[in-house]
């Protein structure tokens, strides 16, 4: 049995997963996860593809959740702390790799968590989401912060819950941060700090076990990033558009969202206004302008926390 820690859940694991943190065997598990085979429902194809493979999704009446990757492995979710999986492959890296990314927001969604395509990092003592379609620099945005010496939250999958007085706080994921070989270069992070993700992908990963927090973070900023150059550099979402940009950013089968649940990601999305600022942004072009955007945010948010 392995132990971790991941999106505030204490962890009891059969299968290794080693882009978590360590946890405390010691402690009750929230969430269990163990290899079983199991009958598979009616599946539906969904818009999402992980590897090039694409995931089907299907529940039965039990409200149980499935997904199933060809070729790798089929999950079952249920009541969001067990979650079954039944290998197709033998590589444990790509086993854990599709266990940790939407398998795992599936119980995240059975728990109630607001639910983003999102990177995080803390700014200050906020924190700080990105979204954009794929390509927008969600993970090169956040490396360029962590360069400029903020912490990583979270990458791909942010996780957002409200206390009893809907305040929006992020649940800190596990402590990984893939970026491209490109960003890599054109941000000079040491290469040798970082761990290559698999072999024939130029991508890496940034990996800081040490120090990672654990506790939530306030929210305090939500920006959809862009590259369009006949859009304004910044401008406030309006009331209307913040649900449509949420949902858009959705980032587990959108087969999930109906009656109720649909209901509540919108209720969750103006609950999050109350707390951030929500922006759609031109991400700075070219890795300089970037770093001086990145700098100059850090630098205002610092010299707020001493006024």
């Amino acid at each position: 049995m392995y132990f971790y820690k991941a999106f505030g859940l204490n962890i009891h694991s059969e299968i290794i997963l080693p882009e978590l943190s360590d946890g405390d065997r010691t402690v009750n598990a929230d969430l269990n996860i163990r290899a079983a085979t199991f009958t598979l429902p009616s599946l539906k194809n969904t818009q999402i593809y992980r590897r090039g493979v694409k995931a089907s999704f299907g529940q039965n009446e039990g409200k149980e959740l499935f997904l199933y990757w060809k070729g790798i492995a089929a999950f079952k979710v249920t009541d969001g702390n067990l979650l079954l999986v039944s290998p197709e492959t033998e590589d444990e890296n790509l086993i854990s790799l599709f266990t940790v990314s939407e398998a795992l927001g599936l119980i995240l969604f059975q728990r109630g968590y607001f639910l983003l395509h999102a990177s995080s990092v803390m700014v200050g003592d906020e924190a700080w989401c990105f979204m954009g379609t794929p390509g927008a620099g969600k993970s090169t945005t956040a490396a360029a912060f962590i360069k400029a010496g903020c912490k990583l939250l979270s990458d791909d999958l942010t996780a957002i819950s409200f206390d009893g007085q809907g305040v929006a706080w992020v649940i800190p994921a596990y402590p990984q941060l893939k970026i491209w070989d490109n960003t890599v270069n054109g941000l000079e992070y040491d290469k040798a700090s970082l761990q290559p993700v698999s072999e024939g992908v130029n991508k890496f990963s940034y990996q800081p076990k040490s120090g990672f927090q654990q506790k939530p973070v306030k929210l305090k900023e939500i920006y959809f990033l862009h590259k369009a150059r006949n859009k304004k550099p910044l401008s406030a979402l309006s009331g209307p558009e913040i649900p449509i940009e949420t949902l858009k950013n959705f980032p587990l089968p959108i087969g999930l969202l109906n009656d109720e649940s649909l209901k509540r990601h919108f209720l969750q999305s103006f609950q999050c206004v109350k707390s951030a600022d929500m922006w759609r942004k031109r991400r700075p072009q070219g890795f300089a302008k970037l770093e001086e955007w990145v700098n100059e945010a850090v630098s205002e948010v610092n010299v707020q926390m001493h006024e």
